[in-house]
């Protein structure tokens, strides 16, 4: 079942960025394997898929421990208390949920300590929506003192639509922001995280570069 439904995403993915006249393989697939089993992880590994998204520190650690191939991937992408930091540094290949500038430091500073540099997206609340964690969409004001600190490397944005409203609007404003932001500070931000099962073709064709798709390839929780 996993394979045949990452060969259908897939494809969907593939016609996505098609006809938006992208390039093929310019969108990275994660599969958000949250609460998931290492037996599915291990399937849809084996089915070809590089990318997993976890969302509890706790869940991340255990799995990476278990079950972590050289080509295997793992995404950091939800709320990251500053006190659990240390767990996921050096660990996440991609954290897709630094949400504010007292987290950004404390991974800078980790990363520091273990002489690496940490890649980090930076997560935007559009919505303003008290339930969820990000950067409002005045982060220009942060940007400056975000993109001096060397032990990350920020690599774009991410973005968790309101689930009452059309996502595509959220969508065309992150691609906005970045733009901007790349304007301003004169930086390239190549990543944008955007687009989950019921959205993620609008968000290709609105610039995603990474999709996090659980519930159509893992079935429901």
């Amino acid at each position: 079942m996993i394979s045949d439904n990452l060969n259908d995403i897939q494809r969907r993915i593939d016609s996505a960025l098609k006809e938006s006249g992208r390039k093929p393989d310019s969108c990275t697939l994660i599969g958000v394997s949250k609460t998931k089993p290492l037996s599915q992880i291990r399937e849809a590994f084996d089915s070809g898929l590089r990318d997993f998204g976890e969302n509890y520190v706790e869940e991340f650690v255990s799995k990476y421990r278990e079950y972590s191939p050289s080509e295997l991937n793992y995404h950091f992408m939800g709320r990251l208390p500053t006190k659990k930091v240390r767990k996921i540094v050096g660990n996440s290949s991609l954290i897709h949920s630094v949400s504010s500038l007292k987290l950004a430091k404390k991974v800078d500073f980790v990363a520091g300590e273990e002489d690496m540099v940490q890649k980090i997206l930076i997560q935007v609340n559009q919505g303003n929506e008290s339930s969820k964690s990000g950067f409002s969409i005045n982060l220009g004001d942060y940007f400056e003192e975000l993109i001096s600190l060397s032990n990350i490397n920020i690599l774009g944005l991410m973005t968790l639509p309101p689930f009452s409203e059309p996502a595509r609007p959220f969508f065309v404003s992150l691609r906005k922001l970045r733009d901007k932001l790349e304007s301003q500070f004169n930086i390239k931000l190549p990543y944008l995280s955007m687009g989950m099962s019921g959205d993620f073709e609008e968000a290709i064709e609105e610039g995603s570069t990474h999709v996090r798709v659980g519930t159509s390839i893992f079935g429901k929780r």
